[in-house]
């Protein structure tokens, strides 16, 4: 063997041996990673946000379901500034109606399990009406943890919410709050109190102890703050935006007509509350968190859920079905870039109405706190924790 090949082996040999080196130095665990070289840039990649609500309906709580119903929209553009960007699914028990369950199920209602469809929860929400009842704290929160089909997302972020104005201690000897409490923090659960009036009270009828077991936080809220509806000068162009986005949505599939008909309901309900919930609807629509992929085709396509040329004439819009196939993703793709850009024409609209919002509630609400400014800054403080940023 000539001295050029000898050198070449010697070489090939010893870049060998040091490639089985090192894999046999990683699968023992000698080497551990580097923590600044796995690290992902937060705005490249979405963690799941797990949200359950679980609200108080007996006779007293007409103000905390008109607050819910008032502020969910505040909420949801809350957490569109998180990044990295949530996948956020939300849930709805409500407990102590008798008029929609019985005693044999503690006076619960599971209304919505975790979704992503927020306009089936908003819907739910508005059908919500208050009548006399047990309110059975523990029961609900053992629901919440029962009923509800939790990410198994090590990463995810998985909060309870519930709020009442009645003794936590309620029914303890079936479910005590105390023991469930525990078991969701097991489960990597944090349960949050909000109780509905005196925050001294609270304390007394427990719902600290609710938060204090559960790994969450405890508040006092005014319900009458929540539904004070703020207008600005904003709101009516907001309004304006909304309708050509809504113009951009093109259902298809067995899905596709009762989702656009969904969301054409939900913008009527939000226009019952009020034009500044309305004018938060169209804010949240613009958000990444708003995905209706499920009927919505320039949603499903962008999500990577459905293909057009997959797609059979019956699935389609009665527009689209003489279109031939390259025609009809372009007319999804024009549709994509108009609702890119009025989206953006809201994002721009609502910062200037949120610096006057903010001015606004802090001047009405007196040093009281509102539902939607609980849950958000709760919502913030344990994302923080979780690892996400807020912009």
């Amino acid at each position: 063997m000539c001295l050029r090949n000898r050198i070449a082996a010697a070489l090939f040999t010893f870049v060998l041996l040091c490639f089985l080196r090192t894999q046999m130095t990683v699968q023992a665990g000698a080497i551990k990673p580097d923590p600044m070289v796995t690290e992902i840039d937060p705005h490249c990649r979405t963690r799941p946000i797990d949200l359950v609500i679980c609200l108080d309906t007996s006779g007293s709580m007409e103000g905390l379901i008109d607050s819910a119903r008032a502020r969910l929209w505040d909420i949801v553009n809350s957490l569109a500034k998180a990044r990295p960007l949530p996948q956020l699914r939300v849930g709805l028990i409500t407990y102590g109606s008798p008029s929609r369950s019985n005693a044999a199920n503690g006076w619960l209602v599971k209304q919505t399990d975790l979704t992503t469809d927020l306009d089936t929860v908003y819907a739910k929400m508005m059908s919500l009406r208050t009548d006399g009842g047990d309110e059975f704290v523990g029961w609900a929160m053992r629901r919440a943890l029962d009923w509800m089909q939790w990410s198994n997302d090590p990463a995810a972020l998985k909060l309870v919410f519930i709020a009442g104005n009645e003794s936590a201690d309620q029914a303890s000897e079936v479910f005590n709050f105390r023991y469930v409490a525990e078991e969701a923090r097991n489960r990597g659960i944090t349960v949050n109190s909000i109780y509905c009036g005196d925050r001294e009270m609270g304390v007394r009828e427990r719902w600290d102890q609710v938060a204090a077991c559960g790994g969450g936080s405890y508040s006092a809220i005014d319900m009458r703050c929540g539904t004070i509806q703020i207008e600005t000068p904003h709101d009516k162009v907001l309004l304006e935006l909304n309708l050509k986005l809504n113009a951009t949505y093109v259902p298809y599939g067995t899905l596709g007509q009762a989702g656009r008909e969904r969301q054409l309901d939900q913008d009527r309900n939000a226009d019952r509350v009020g034009i500044a919930s309305s004018a938060s609807r169209a804010e949240a629509k613009a958000t990444a968190l708003y995905d209706n992929s499920q009927w919505d085709l320039v949603d499903g396509v962008k999500n990577k859920r459905v293909a057009v040329k997959d797609l059979k004439e019956s699935d389609l819009p009665a527009a689209m079905q003489a279109m031939p196939v390259e025609e009809r993703e372009q007319f999804v793709e024009t549709q994509f870039r108009a609702r890119a850009d009025i989206q953006k024409q809201i994002a721009e609209v609502s910062l200037a109405r949120e610096q006057i919002l903010r001015d606004a509630r802090t001047q009405s609400a007196g040093g009281k706190q509102a539902l939607d400014e609980a849950v958000i800054d709760v919502l913030r403080t344990q994302a923080k924790a979780k690892g996400f940023k807020f912009d």
